[in-house]
């Protein structure tokens, strides 16, 4: 089954079960022993004098992100010395960079630098996934990215998760070892369509930090992202719309795909930032199931126009 066929037959399974009540996979598995319903919060305190939200256009994607950074307060607001970081890019496709599956290599780059400048003892690129990782970490340009910036690429095998309580119904699920020993997460997702959740930017991405049978998240899907949105609260959230896939998210399928915002957007409200994502795909951020849904728990403002934003000419 290639991945254009599971998206498809995943999308048929999610519609079959609307229609026969609520599926009983989400309550089944009782919490193992060894799972761990605690909160990983790696929030740092909002400050009232900067920008709750930066929006940098315009400039090459490693400018765009300096740029948005210090806008929100510098990177020392976020990372301090000797932390470990750990930073989640997506990853999930072998794709080239100009094609938009993934996150833009530079994007990854600038910002282990700026971590690394901070002083963190340690910073790690990671992502569970969906094609074989040496190759998405390779071809997307990421780990080569990385690396050369002084990153730690780690691929991720069946041992690196802890079973977890995620809540929303979901009694335990694995979760990335390494979010365990971090102490501050990034979330450096790409914009784009997602032909089940309609879009994937910030809490989407947060499927990456998950083990086990993925497809079973898929049938119960904006629960599931506010499920991980609401057990892992991350230091940033950073989006990569230097180019957006407008259809055929999220493997794409090619460059007709795309439009090109040249847009980074950075701040701590996931719910807000992709509310902003949302309106780059022409969509409203209501209309988001998981958006909606993410609000309405407290997670986060789907009125971004609410917030203060700063906006930043990267040219």
């Amino acid at each position: 089954m290639d991945r254009r066929q599971f998206i498809k037959r995943s999308s048929q399974a999610a519609v079959g079960l609307a229609f026969v009540g609520r599926p009983r996979w989400l309550f089944a598995s009782p919490a193992s022993p060894a799972a761990t319903s605690k909160i990983l919060d790696f929030s740092v305190p909002s400050s009232p004098s900067l920008p709750q939200i930066a929006v940098a256009r315009g400039g090459p994607p490693g400018k765009m992100v300096t740029d948005a950074v210090a806008a929100l307060g510098g990177v020392e607001r976020f990372i301090r010395k000797g932390d470990r970081v750990v930073v989640k890019p997506n990853v999930s496709w072998d794709s080239s960079p100009e094609l938009g599956a993934d996150t833009h290599p530079d994007v990854v780059a600038a910002l282990v630098t700026l971590c690394l400048k901070a002083g963190a003892r340690q910073v790690v690129v990671l992502d569970h996934t969906i094609d074989e990782p040496r190759r998405c970490f390779a071809r997307s340009g990421i780990g080569p990215a990385a690396s050369a910036a002084g990153g730690r690429v780690e691929f991720q095998g069946t041992r690196n998760f802890r079973d977890v309580t995620l809540g929303e119904g979901i009694s335990t699920w694995p979760v990335m070892t390494a979010l365990f020993e971090a102490d501050k997460f990034i979330n450096l997702p790409v914009v784009k369509s997602h032909s089940l959740s309609t879009l994937t930017a910030a809490m989407k991405n947060l499927y990456g930090i998950a083990g086990g049978t993925r497809s079973r998240l898929h049938r119960k899907i904006d629960e599931s992202i506010v499920a991980l949105a609401n057990f892992v609260r991350p230091t940033l959230v950073i989006l990569d719309a230097v180019r957006v896939m407008i259809r055929n998210g999220p493997s794409g399928g090619g460059a007709a795909d795309l439009i090109h915002p040249h847009v980074i957007a950075a701040g701590t409200d996931q719910v807000a930032l992709d509310a902003f994502a949302a309106t780059l795909l022409g969509a409203r951020p209501e209309d988001v199931g998981h958006i909606r849904l993410a609000h309405k728990k407290g997670l986060g403002e789907m009125d971004y126009k609410k917030l203060r934003i700063k906006h930043i000419n990267s040219v």
